[in-house]
């Protein structure tokens, strides 16, 4: 045989129909698609605590001691530490990265459990195609509520943990099938990895034993039981032990009400449905029914079919999937209010490799029988079922893209000028339509238990450069597709006033429908600039400098520097008008000092602010700057020495 018949059948297309290769490629192209933009974001929430304390203990504190928030996971940290080791730090990029692996890994092994389990044929154990492997892995990669898991670094136990889980199994099954006990082996240490990693992740071993039962009801080993399972069971009782041990208490309940359960069971019911729960959400647009009630009407027949066909035609793989869904289904429902359910939609993650496995064994075999032309109609069907989904993940992404923006720019400004004030940063966007009946839609970049200073710190080291308060007077105003909660403590003009004085820059974040960014609004107690003031308004305020400039993008800033003679009792606020050649006005930029947040009647006598102020983009061209004080109370104009009608006029040019 030549080198090239060797290369040709080693590189056949047949290869690519292998399961393992084709799952590979469907997770690897689904995770790319739906979650390379999360390479570009930044830090947030929890990671703003949890770097920070990290990087304060030593090797022994990570493995004897609890985290920040109680949790008992020092495998998780251990890996961040060493990936931060291999990365020159704990980044932004890299740690986003390691989410994503971990995501298209756990994609991966639930399309390679489906390929174990799963006959695509529905007639026994004979050996499965691809099929099955595809849909697995496509339904998990695509599972919506993993969207928060993935996108946001500190929630990257779930992939991990989902993978070894999946990988425990897979390694367990081959162990059970006479191919050596290195694979029990791979499954109790992968078992343990994933108790150590993530609470839920203790649950692995009971999941192992599971599997056992599964099999051995299917005939799927030997006739006689192992006893493997015991070690497993064992295992999960020493890790659930070191776990309340170390971390002091045991699982967190809150005293759940009927109510609370109802509502969760809802909303694991529309993760197990997920391709089909937009149907309800679209149909509350018609009917007077409520959402809650539209999800169940569509769950309750869905669920009926799924196990119908499941179970008629892969016993034994829908049975596992089932176990999964439930077994993992248990930590949030047992622990969690309705509530905080709703808000973090991640703890679904775990059940995703159940459903994948459940809807496999549903549809492979109906999938197997079609004729080829079929069979791509049928996958084109289900590809445009999952295009809900594939929308929900970009949206979150991209939401946080947005949130990310301001996150960015307050740790390069952070670089420049420090401390800084940050003003109305997002705690909370919610998009204002919904694609599916329950649970939070939104996403939560900067909840309050986290800092300003945090978020400088993990993206720059630099400690204590931020405060951030929120300052409902310059709240931004209903957007079109989104509202907006305010991070930071709300203060008034006087608490503002104060913290103002406190910070070398203080910075406003400016909301639009598209976009979220940080916008300078200037400095109280500035240094006074040298020279000659440009303008006297009697004997209360001083213009002392004022200096336009138009960026590339058409936006003309100024900057001015006023000084408070004496105390401002008046509400006098400044006007600012830009002018084109034909002096017809083409943009404003008034209101008081800082963008709207220092009232000259707030200062002190002799106070120095730089005050910044930003024009709408204009054409480029000769442009004019109409610059002075009045009292919007009587509409007068404030009088300024040797400018008639106390106008100071200031020239810029737009390249």
């Amino acid at each position: 045989m030549s080198h090239s018949d060797t290369t040709d059948r080693r590189f056949s297309p047949h290869v690519l129909a292998h399961p393992a290769i084709a799952s590979g490629l469907i997770a690897l192209a689904l995770t790319a698609l739906l979650y390379g933009d999360a390479l570009a974001l930044p830090l947030f929430s929890d990671d703003l605590v949890q770097i920070p304390w990290l990087e304060s203990i030593s090797w022994d504190e990570l493995w004897s001691s609890p985290s920040p928030y109680g949790y008992y996971r020092p495998l998780w940290y251990s890996l961040w530490r060493v990936w931060g080791a291999l990365f020159g730090g704990l980044h932004p990029f890299s740690l986003h990265l390691l989410n994503v692996i971990a995501h298209f890994a756990a994609s991966w092994l639930a399309g390679l459990l489906a390929a174990a389990w799963v006959s695509p044929t529905g007639k026994g154990r004979e050996k499965t195609g691809s099929i099955p492997a595809c849909l697995g892995s496509m339904l998990f990669a695509a599972f919506p509520f993993a969207r928060q898991a993935v996108a946001w670094p500190g929630a990257v136990y779930n992939p991990l943990v989902s993978a070894m889980a999946a990988g425990a199994v897979l390694a367990y099954d081959r162990g059970r099938q006479g191919r050596g006990t290195r694979w029990i082996g791979l499954a109790l240490l992968l078992t343990t990895m994933s108790a150590l990693t993530y609470e839920a992740g203790l649950l692995a071993g009971i999941m192992v034993a599971l599997t056992e039962g599964v099999g051995w009801m299917q005939r799927r080993w030997p006739r006689r039981l192992s006893p493997w399972p015991l070690a497993f069971i064992a295992l999960f009782a020493i890790t659930a032990l070191i776990w309340h041990t170390m971390r002091g208490a045991g699982a967190a309940g809150f005293g759940l009400t009927p109510t609370d359960l109802q509502r969760s069971a809802g909303f694991l019911a529309q993760g197990a449905i997920y391709p089909i729960a937009p149907l309800p959400q679209w149909a509350t647009t018609w009917t007077t029914h409520s959402a809650e009630i539209g999800l169940w009407l569509a769950a309750l027949p869905a669920l009926a079919l799924l196990a119908w066909s499941g179970l008629r035609q892969n016993r034994g793989a829908f049975l596992l999937g089932a176990g999964w869904f439930a077994l993992f289904a248990v930590p949030p429902l047992a622990a969690m209010e309705a509530d905080w359910f709703m808000l973090a939609p991640r703890f679904l993650y775990m059940t995703a490799a159940g459903m994948a496995l459940m809807w496999a064994a549903a549809l492979s075999p109906w999938l197997a029988r079609l004729r080829l032309s079929r069979q791509l109609i049928a996958v084109g069907i289900l590809a445009m079922a999952l295009i809900p989904a594939g929308l929900f993940i970009k949206d979150g992404v991209r939401l946080y893209r947005m949130a990310g923006e301001p996150i960015w720019e307050a740790a390069k400004a952070a670089e420049r000028d420090r401390p800084l004030l940050l003003v109305n940063l997002p705690l909370r966007i919610t998009p204002q339509s919904r694609v599916y009946p329950l649970g939070f839609e939104g996403i939560t970049p900067l909840p309050a238990r986290v800092t300003a200073d945090g978020l400088v710190y993990v993206h720059t080291g630099i400690s204590d450069a931020a405060e951030a308060v929120s300052f409902g007077v310059v709240a931004p105003a209903p957007l079109p597709g989104y509202g907006v909660q305010l991070h930071g403590d709300q203060v008034g003009w006087q608490e503002l006033a104060e913290a103002a004085r406190k910070a070398a820059a203080v910075y406003l974040t400016h909301y639009e429908p598209e976009r979220i960014s940080l916008v300078e609004a200037g400095t109280v107690g500035a240094d006074a600039p040298p020279g000659e003031p440009v303008a006297r308004f009697g004997d209360r305020v001083t213009l002392l400098e004022a200096t336009p400039i138009c960026d590339e993008a058409g936006q003309v800033h100024l900057t001015a520097y006023w000084r408070a003679e004496s105390a401002v009792e008046t509400d006098a606020t400044v006007f600012a008008h830009l002018l084109d050649a034909e002096n017809a006005l083409v943009a404003q930029a008034d209101g008081y000092p800082l963008l709207g947040m220092q009232p000259f009647w707030a200062w002190k006598p002799g106070e120095v602010v730089r005050d910044v102020r930003h024009f709408a983009p204009v054409a480029s061209g000769d442009y004019t700057i109409r610059l002075g004080l009045w009292e919007p109370a009587s509409g007068e104009r404030w009088p300024a020495e040797g400018y008639a009608d106390g106008v100071v006029l200031l020239s810029v040019r737009c390249p």
